[in-house]
Formats: C-alpha cells, sequence, structure tokens
C-alpha cells in the first residue's frame, strides 16, 4: 500500500466547533486553525478571567479580531487615549517555555498552528460491498484518500484499512484502486459543483481484503 504524504490538515468547520472546551480549545483567524489547549492546560494553576473569556470563545471564528497575518486588530481606549487590542486574551501567553515561542502571540505562533479550513465541503458516498450498508460523509475538498479513510475509519470502521478502496469508472464497467495520497479531484471523483449536469456524490467502494492486522 502507497505510503501517504504528510501535509496541512484540513478540517470542516463542524469539526472545529465541537473543540469548545476548556481542555479542548480550537479558534479560527482567516481560516487558519489553532489548538490552545496546551497553552491552558499550562496556566490552570495560574488562571484569570481573561482566560475565562478565551474559553468561551472555544471553537469559534474569531477573525473579526485579527489582521491576516495573525496580529491583533486595536481601539483607542476612550479613558487614556492609547491604542488597545480588541481581543484581550491574544495577550495571554503559556509560562513554561514548551508551550511558548519567546515574543510570539499565539495567533502567529506555529506551535499552535494545527491546520486550515477547507474552502469546501464534499458530500461523497462509501458503500462497503462486504455488509452493504451505504455511508454517506462530508469532507475537506484538500482531503487526500488516505485522509478520507482515517476519518472513516474514526467514525464508523476501526477496521477500514482492511479494505480496498476501489472506484468505479468507464459507466461502471471497470474498477480501479484508489491513490491514497490524491484527492477525490485527483481520483477523477468529482462532483456536481464541477460538472453540467446533476449528478450524485461521488461513490467509494470498499472490498474486504480479509485481513484484520490492517488498521
Amino acid at each position: 500500500m502507497e505510503r501517504p504524504i504528510n501535509k496541512m490538515r484540513y478540517y470542516l468547520k463542524d469539526e472545529v466547533v465541537s473543540h469548545n472546551k476548556k481542555d479542548d480549545c480550537w479558534v479560527i483567524i482567516h481560516r487558519n486553525i489553532y489548538d490552545l489547549t496546551p497553552m491552558l492546560k499550562d496556566r490552570y494553576d495560574h488562571w484569570n478571567r481573561t482566560l475565562d473569556y478565551l474559553v468561551a470563545h472555544a471553537g469559534k471564528d474569531l477573525t473579526h479580531f485579527f489582521h491576516e497575518n495573525g496580529e491583533p486588530r486595536t481601539e483607542i481606549s476612550p479613558s487614556t487615549g492609547r491604542p488597545r487590542v480588541l481581543f484581550p486574551p491574544i495577550l495571554e501567553v503559556a509560562i513554561s517555555e514548551f508551550c511558548k515561542t519567546p515574543g510570539e502571540m499565539w495567533s502567529q505562533d506555529p506551535f499552535y498552528h494545527i491546520g486550515r479550513v477547507t474552502n469546501r465541503a464534499r458530500l461523497i458516498r462509501i458503500v462497503n460491498t462486504l455488509t452493504a450498508q451505504t455511508q454517506y460523509m462530508n469532507v475537506c475538498n484538500e482531503d487526500s484518500i488516505y485522509d478520507i479513510q482515517q476519518k472513516y475509519k474514526e467514525r464508523y470502521n476501526h477496521h477500514a484499512g482492511s479494505y480496498e478502496w476501489r472506484k468505479f469508472s468507464n459507466g461502471g464497467k471497470s474498477c480501479s484502486i484508489l491513490d491514497l495520497n490524491g484527492t477525490l479531484d485527483e481520483n477523477g471523483l468529482t462532483d456536481e459543483e464541477d460538472s453540467t449536469v446533476e449528478l450524485p456524490p461521488p461513490s467509494i467502494w470498499l472490498y474486504y481484503t480479509d485481513d484484520l492486522t490492517i488498521a
């Protein structure tokens, strides 16, 4: 089986929304996704109300508080006449050196940057030929087949790797194994947005290999 290529991970907005707690905190800034959980855990013994404010925004899009380069937007304080940040939690940092990049805010720190929001969600259909079950999934347009396989494994079938992942072409007359490193489009699995006619969701067919050692 072809080894998958490591690259930037992409997520649906719905996936980010579920990370909305003190011990599991993600935020979005200009489609960049940041996992602030390590910073918050590092502050459990040095907590303050500003961190409560940050947790209240967990799982949300904070783009309107920041410029595209990750720098915070500011306003003029009516009491002092000096600039102040619109989103005070940007000034909070982890205390241990392991979790912090000196001199950088977390919105510009690669340590917390874990991925990007997809530019388009894709609906696909996965057909398990062993069980005759059909599963519809929303995935990212940028996902490779390997990424989709891992998501299917996490959500629906822990033995997803024990199947060959195939597609049909030429009007269903020929069947071929999918390139795990390729995206849906790169594997020729287009959808309605790429067609002049109405099409069903792209279909992936799973064929059991009788090898439970693959996970």
